[in-house]
C-alpha cells in the first residue's frame, strides 16, 4: 500500500492513474455491508429507480500528510442521522453534471472551493437503498483548503483527517444502526466511526493503493 512518506505529487500521478483503469467496484465496496438482524438493504441490484447525488473526496498536503475533509451530518430523522460522510448531496437541475454536484455541495457544506480543473477521475457509484440515492464519489486535489465553514443546517462537524491512517484503521466495530447496536466493518479516525455507504467508498479507494 502507499505508504505515509509518499510525497502528494506523486501520489496524484498514481492515483490518477489507477482511476484510469478498471475500478474494483462491488467486489471492494461489498467487504464493507454490514449484516442487519432484520433486514439488509438490497445494494447492487441496477434495476432499482435511485436519485443521482455525489460526494466530495478532497485530497491535499498538510505537515507532509495526505489529508482529506470528513463531516458529521446533523442529527435528524433521516436514515443518515449523525453519520460521518464526504461533503456531498444530491444533484440539482442546475448542475452541469454529478463533479459539479460535488464541488457544489462541499462548499455549501463546508466551504471547500475547489476548481474543477482538480479533478482527477471518480469511483463507482455506491447504491444508497435506505435512502434511495445512486451516489458518485469524485476526487479532486487541491493546494490548500482554506477556512473550513460548516453550514448548520446539514453539518454538526468537520474533519481535516489523515488520509492513510484512516484507511490502516479497517476492523469490525460496533456501531449504532436504526437504534441497534450491530458489528460493522469500519474505518475509524478519534473516536469516530467511519461505516456503511462512506466506508464502501473508502474501501474501494484503499483497494486501489495497495
Amino acid at each position: 500500500m502507499i505508504t505515509n512518506d509518499v510525497k502528494i505529487e506523486s501520489f496524484k500521478i498514481f492515483l490518477e492513474k489507477r482511476l484510469k483503469n478498471d475500478l474494483p467496484g462491488m467486489m471492494a465496496q461489498e467487504k464493507m455491508i454490514p449484516v442487519f438482524p432484520d433486514n439488509t438493504p438490497e445494494y447492487f441490484n441496477y434495476n432499482q429507480i435511485l436519485r443521482e447525488a455525489a460526494v466530495l473526496i478532497c485530497l491535499f498536503e498538510d505537515k507532509e500528510r495526505i489529508k482529506t475533509i470528513l463531516i458529521e451530518r446533523v442529527p435528524d430523522s433521516g436514515p443518515h442521522s449523525g453519520q460521518i460522510a464526504f461533503p456531498g448531496g444530491r444533484k440539482e437541475d442546475s448542475d452541469k453534471d454529478l463533479i459539479d454536484t460535488a464541488l457544489r455541495e462541499a462548499a455549501e457544506e463546508v466551504g471547500i472551493v475547489v476548481p474543477r480543473s482538480e479533478h482527477i477521475g471518480n469511483l463507482t457509484p455506491v447504491q444508497i437503498p435506505i435512502s434511495r440515492y445512486n451516489v458518485l464519489p469524485v476526487i479532486c486535489f487541491t493546494n490548500e483548503i482554506g477556512s473550513l465553514t460548516i453550514c448548520e443546517d446539514e453539518v454538526k462537524n468537520v474533519f481535516v483527517v489523515d488520509l492513510l491512517d484512516l484507511l490502516e484503521s479497517e476492523q469490525i466495530r460496533d456501531v449504532n444502526a436504526r437504534n441497534i447496536i450491530i458489528p460493522a466493518p469500519s474505518f475509524a479516525f478519534g473516536n469516530q466511526i467511519v461505516w456503511g455507504a462512506t466506508a464502501m467508498v473508502l474501501r474501494e479507494l484503499k483497494e486501489l493503493l495497495l
